[in-house]
Order: structure tokens, then sequence, then C-alpha cells
């Protein structure tokens, strides 16, 4: 893959991740006026697409699930 290529996969990859807390901070009822504006600027970017934010969704909250879990006491 070429150099130029990675770099615009890194970015897109940056800016679903960005969107998919976005998301997050909607659902939790907690967002504000510069979410909303980020959410319209990447919604209007090719690179974000939807399978790229349903995997950073799907990986914030598997992180979340992994350290409740770590921190749970031994029985």
């Amino acid at each position: 893959m070429s150099e130029n290529c990675s770099r615009t996969l890194d970015r897109s990859w940056r800016k679903s991740r960005i969107a998919a807390r976005i998301l997050l901070r909607h659902e939790a009822g907690k967002t504000t006026t510069r979410d909303v504006r980020l959410a319209e600027l990447l919604a209007a970017d090719k690179g974000v697409t939807s399978r790229l934010i349903d995997q950073a969704i799907h990986g914030i909250r598997g992180r979340a699930y992994r350290l409740a879990n770590e921190r749970r006491p031994a029985a």
C-alpha cells in the first residue's frame, strides 16, 4: 500500500472514531453544539463511512466492557 493511501485511511479511521464518540454522547444525551457542528462536517466527509463508525463504536464499547470486567473483585 502506498504511503499516501495509508495516510488517507488513517485520517478516515481517526475521523470515524470521533464520529463514533459523538454518537455515543448523543445516546447518553450529552451532546454539545460543538459536537453537532463536528458531526455535520464528518457526515459530509466521504472517507467517514458507516462501516468505520460501526467498527469504532464496537471498539469503544468493547474496551469499556473489558475494563469493567478487569476491575470486578475476584470471588
